[in-house]
């Protein structure tokens, strides 16, 4: 008999990255599968002993993973880079999965309902030897994804050994009051009619300033991010508001966090300049008033100049935040040293946080 075909794909994002699509709960088609991508420089195997570890980086909300520089940022700070589309997004979202009526992509009714992408990506990890006896794991989130990676981390204590979060939605809008406010009125909707979806998208400010198709520099595929969004639905804002509820008890992490952030955000209904140099998606100060709930390691940085994903901002503000994620990649076991270190627990945050003059 010959060898068993090979899993993994070329990938869109050309050489050196490869896709494999994993099975889920059958039970949950449309969406039954979510779908892992991988990068290796060259499409070579790493040496064994030359990685310092692994990372695994989820998404955000009407979103999937493009970024090949924060994947090569990764990669030379020694990680191995595996990226996933959760399902229900980006490489899942086929022809035939678009086609049914209540496919409704995105729509969730519980963070935790990811749980078994992640661990699907971790076996496929594992089946590749990452982390490794020695090696350390990362998982790296944006936006609802930073979220989505917090609860799980808090859920799997002593999984992970480092948690980098770029804009993660830790916080509502505005204030906590909104946050309190929405979340009893939001609870009863997603009771009622949680895949019902409500007449209302985020505005496409955002897209305008990265996507290529717009005014932006970034190859996006209008299939996988929309232009918008997709359809908000009580179901998914309550699973957010629940677990923002949960970070703002203190999730109380005792790993290393990362928390890069722009320095200011630009929410508005009609367009201004100020939105290229702007998080126009999620209001920053919440992000940074609960970066310290997260746990007793925190590093929150902050860039002028950056959009919502920082990793996606003009040249120059990007390569700032990619040297500092690379820089604490690089700190990770000498932190780990000092937390596992006998003694009082330490905190580290930039109180309230520390600005890049860098970029």
């Amino acid at each position: 008999m010959g060898a068993p075909p090979d899993p993994w794909v070329p990938d869109v994002l050309g050489p050196g990255f490869r896709a494999r699509t994993v099975d889920l709960d059958p039970g949950s088609a449309p969406h039954s599968t979510a779908t892992v991508v991988r990068y290796r420089p060259g499409d070579v195997p790493p040496a064994p002993g030359s990685l310092r570890g692994a990372v695994l980086y989820l998404h955000g909300w009407s979103d999937y993973f493009f970024n090949a520089e924060l994947a090569r940022t990764c990669a030379a700070a020694g990680y191995a880079f595996y990226a996933l589309d959760l399902h229900g997004y980006g490489r899942n979202l086929t022809d035939e999965v678009l086609a049914v009526e209540d496919g409704r992509p995105g729509h969730t009714t519980d963070l935790a309902d990811y749980d078994d992408d992640i661990a699907a990506a971790l076996a496929v990890m594992a089946e590749d030897g990452l982390p490794g006896a020695d090696g350390r794991l990362v998982l790296m989130g944006h936006s609802a994804g930073g979220l989505t990676a917090a609860m799980w981390a808090s859920r799997h204590p002593g999984r992970l050994d480092g948690l980098a979060l770029n804009a993660p939605w830790i916080g509502a809008h505005g204030s906590d009051a909104v946050g309190a406010a929405l979340r009893p009125l939001v609870a009863r909707l997603a009771e009622q009619r949680p895949d019902h979806p409500v007449r209302a998208r985020l505005r496409s400010h955002y897209y305008r300033v990265i996507s290529e198709h717009a005014e932006g520099e970034w190859p996006i595929d209008a299939r996988w991010r929309p232009e918008t969004s997709f359809d908000i639905t009580p179901g998914w804002l309550n699973a957010v508001l629940q677990a923002q509820g949960e970070v703002a008890k203190g999730l109380n992490l005792h790993l290393p966090v990362l928390v890069q952030t722009s320095a200011r955000s630009c929410i508005r209904p009609w367009w201004t300049e100020r939105m290229r140099s702007a998080d126009t998606v999620l209001d920053v100060r919440q992000i940074r008033r609960h970066a310290s709930d997260l746990g007793t390691d925190v590093t929150l940085r902050s860039y002028e100049g950056a959009v919502h994903d920082v990793h996606l901002s003009r040249e120059s503000v990007r390569r700032a935040a990619q040297r500092d994620l690379a820089a604490w990649l690089r700190g990770l076991g000498r932190r780990r040293a000092q937390a596992e270190a006998p003694g009082p627990a330490t905190r580290s945050t930039a109180a309230p946080y520390r600005r890049s003059r860098r970029a």
